[in-house]
C-alpha cells in the first residue's frame, strides 16, 4: 500500500489534530486486521458498509471504511509527532 495524499482536516480543541489519507489500494479485511498491531481493533462487519476503529497505544485513533482508499487517523496533542511517524511507518512498511 502506497500513500498517495495527506490531508489536514481539522484541529482539536486539546492540541491534537485530525488527518485524511489516501492510499493507492482499498483497505481490504486483511489490511484491516493488521491495524490490531497498533492498538485496540473495532471492525463492524454488520455495517452496511463495514467500519472500522482502533484505538491506538498513545491516544490516538484510525477509522474508515472497508473497500474505501482513505481512512481519517485523529494524533492527540501529547506525542502527536512520534505516533504519527509510528503511522505513516507502519502503512509504508507493514502494509507496503
Amino acid at each position: 500500500m502506497r500513500l498517495l495524499e495527506t490531508t489536514r482536516l481539522e484541529d482539536c480543541f486539546d492540541g491534537g489534530f485530525v488527518l485524511r489519507y489516501r492510499t493507492d489500494q482499498p483497505w481490504t479485511p486483511d489490511a484491516i486486521r493488521s491495524l490490531a498491531q497498533l492498538g485496540e481493533l473495532d471492525y463492524f462487519l454488520d455495517f452496511p458498509r463495514p467500519y472500522y476503529r482502533v484505538r491506538g497505544r498513545g491516544g490516538f485513533q484510525i477509522r474508515g471504511l472497508e473497500g474505501e482508499p482513505v481512512c481519517t487517523v485523529i494524533f492527540p496533542g501529547n506525542g502527536r509527532d512520534q505516533l504519527r511517524q509510528r503511522w505513516e511507518e507502519f502503512i509504508l512498511r507493514d502494509l507496503g
